[in-house]
């Protein structure tokens, strides 16, 4: 298995890790309208750029629409806790500009499997 990557790296990474398999850590973020892995440590994330994402050290977490669904008791537990992620990195959606809620992502990862730190 390939070590996992920081959020930060695999968006700065994102044009050559588009449609591949990655491993990812931070901090889970398991919110209504709020799914997501914010990058860890905190005090690297980065702040919003006017013609960038509303969420610059963010990936939007989805298991797509298969029979495959988040365990949402376990993720509420988990929520605010290091984490890491195992998916496939999507980019943008081209004409919605970003991902998840209200397109304010810069990615997002079809989740396989979440384990906690």
């Amino acid at each position: 298995m390939k070590p996992a990557l920081s959020v930060n790296a695999a968006l700065d990474e994102l044009a050559t890790l588009v449609g591949q398999d990655v491993a990812l850590e931070g901090i889970l973020r398991f919110e209504f309208e709020g799914t997501a892995l914010d990058h860890f440590p905190k005090a690297e994330r980065r702040n919003a750029q006017d013609d960038g994402p509303l969420e610059a050290s963010s990936v939007w977490l989805t298991v797509g629409s298969g029979a495959l669904q988040f365990n949402e008791e376990q993720l509420l537990r988990w929520h605010g806790k290091r984490v890491r992620v195992l998916g496939t990195l999507l980019g943008s959606h081209e004409t919605l500009g970003g991902c998840g809620h209200f397109s304010a992502f810069p990615a997002e990862v079809l989740a396989r499997s979440i384990e906690r730190l």
